[in-house]
């Protein structure tokens, strides 16, 4: 007798565990482990059945990038809601806190968003894509700032892209294997982030 179909809520239910098991083994083991027999393997099923819900290992890296950089441009928006009511200069330092402590604290998915998106089945062109929007979103608040005063005059999407390449330098070194030291890495994240605000604020 065969098995009753799934209901769509069931199998969106089911891609859902599929791609946070596919976080898991990213934020444990690196990109590199994520394997389709890993994923099945840690479900407790046939690693064939994963291909009732995605037609590929390559799609599921790329659901799984595409719902967490939405995850984190949710995020961004909460920022820019506060922006409008709050003292711009906090949202923006609170804004690059964020980038920094998910750096820290989630280093394998920062590897895949900001050092080798290819990875996450991103295409060139879509990873342009999401700088422009991550760039354009913190251009924003900083416009904000300089049309409240507080910020320095100048073209703020080149503002936003300045301060962004300063705070992200420093993991990028590391993430890529250029620079070994977590010590180091993390005194340098200090020096930008005070240089980075100071480049922004009115003088």
């Amino acid at each position: 007798m065969p098995r009753p179909k799934k209901t769509p809520s069931q199998l969106e239910h089911t891609r859902e565990q599929i791609l946070d098991t596919a976080l898991s083994i990213l934020q444990e083991s690196g990109p590199e482990a994520i394997t389709s027999r890993a994923i099945a393997e840690r479900m407790g099923v046939v690693h064939m059945s994963l291909y009732t819900y995605f037609e590929n290992q390559a799609a599921i890296l790329r659901a799984l990038s595409t719902r967490e950089m939405a995850k984190w441009q949710t995020q961004q928006q909460a920022f820019s809601q506060r922006a409008e009511t709050d003292d711009v200069a906090k949202v923006v330092e609170d804004l690059l806190f964020f980038f920094i402590a998910f750096a820290r604290e989630n280093p394998n998915l920062y590897r895949v968003a900001w050092v080798m998106p290819e990875v996450g089945g991103e295409s060139p062109e879509e990873s342009r894509q999401r700088m422009q929007l991550t760039v354009g979103q913190l251009a924003n608040l900083i416009q904000l700032g300089m049309q409240r005063g507080i910020f320095e005059s100048r073209n703020p999407f080149l503002a936003a892209g300045t301060v962004l390449a300063m705070v992200n330098t420093p993991y990028i070194l590391f993430h890529s294997g250029k620079m070994i030291d977590p010590i180091l890495r993390d005194q340098m994240v200090e020096e930008v982030f005070s240089a980075a605000m100071g480049y922004l604020k009115r003088k």
